[in-house]
């Protein structure tokens, strides 16, 4: 069984795509300039973002987690949601969260893994963050347009922002406590996706 504690791949700058355009659904109504969602990035986006962490939202419906993230107790956010095939946006486009040029609040600052940037923590300020709609449960299995669209994302922002390099699971920088996107996503797909 693939152990969502390995996903990691550093990006080959000689395989950058060409600019391309993301198919996007912008959440209208959500204040990210507050304290406990989002923050400033330091210094400018295009040369501040290293990496992407691939994320599973442990619920079954983009709404759910965007009420999540609503609730004032919750510090926790991401860039992009990937409907799940339940919802009416699934085919059609991403949501659109967290503004790239802000640091979302997807991985604990204290989370780093040895291989990665260095070692680096703090990985909200270099990243950007993708939660997939998937419960992680036995009966919960990622749709192929899931997989192709974490993918679109990854291949828009490798061919915008010239830093890129990291490609990254949650369960990599956080293994004690996190397992997503889990063992039921297609790592070697999704790979193949990204630079095929």
């Amino acid at each position: 069984m693939p152990d969502p504690r390995t996903y990691i791949l550093e990006l080959d700058p000689a395989l950058r795509p060409a600019p391309q355009r993301l198919p996007e659904h912008i959440v209208p109504d959500f204040d990210w300039f507050g304290t406990h969602r989002a923050s400033p990035r330091p210094g400018d986006a295009m040369t501040a973002i290293e990496g992407i962490v691939i994320h599973a939202t442990a619920g079954s419906t983009a709404a759910g987690a965007l009420d999540w993230w609503r609730n004032a107790g919750v510090k926790a956010s991401a860039h992009w949601l990937v409907p799940a095939e339940r919802e009416a946006l699934h085919g059609k486009a991403v949501i659109a969260v967290v503004p790239e040029a802000r640091a979302a609040w997807h991985v604990r600052p204290e989370c780093a893994h040895p291989e990665v940037n260095a070692g680096r923590n703090a990985i909200n300020a270099w990243s950007l963050g993708i939660e997939i709609v998937n419960t992680q449960g036995d009966g919960d299995a990622f749709s192929d347009w899931q997989i192709e669209a974490t993918a679109a994302i990854v291949r828009y922002a490798w061919a915008k922002y010239p830093n890129l390099r990291w490609l990254l699971s949650h369960a990599a920088v956080d293994p004690k406590r996190r397992s997503d996107p889990g063992a039921g996503f297609d790592w070697d797909g999704f790979v193949n996706r990204v630079v095929g």
